[in-house]
């Protein structure tokens, strides 16, 4: 929902035509990822040790992996940081990602949770294209 309001306050505005479209894909997200996410976030609030760092890991690697591949070319000017809004979110978001296993994490679990998200984080960000290509083109066919 916040992306489809920065969408109509930043962008282009608000296009009707394309609200069941977006409803379906990202509600097939929603289906896929929300339980992957509600089990991080009971396994972070539950558990311990390694299972409670890679969970934390799985969040923060998620917003990591989205903030460097959509907002990585738009950082190569620092101005550009400070004057497009959108350049400036997906800073934020990869900087929230990568505050998390500080803010969320137990002294002991850190070092285990920042390896965790580097390795998820690569391959998040490796995937999250080709997984945008694929959304993308099952939208196009509704």
């Amino acid at each position: 929902m916040t992306y489809y309001v920065l969408i109509g306050v930043f962008g282009d505005g608000f296009r009707a035509i394309g609200a069941s479209h977006a409803a379906t894909v990202w509600g097939g997200v929603a289906v896929l990822a929300g339980p992957v996410f509600g089990l991080a976030g009971a396994s972070w609030r539950h558990g311990h040790g390694l299972v409670r760092s890679i969970a934390v890991a799985m969040l923060a690697a998620a917003l990591i992996a989205e903030g460097v591949a959509f907002g990585a070319d738009r950082w190569t000017r620092g101005d550009q940081v400070l004057t497009d809004p959108g350049a400036f979110i997906l800073a934020a978001e990869a900087a929230l990602g990568l505050a998390l296993p500080w803010l969320l994490l137990r002294r002991g679990e850190r070092l285990a949770g920042y390896v965790a998200v580097a390795i998820l984080a690569v391959v998040a960000a490796v995937a999250i294209g080709p997984l945008t290509t694929v959304l993308r083109a099952v939208a196009d066919t509704f």
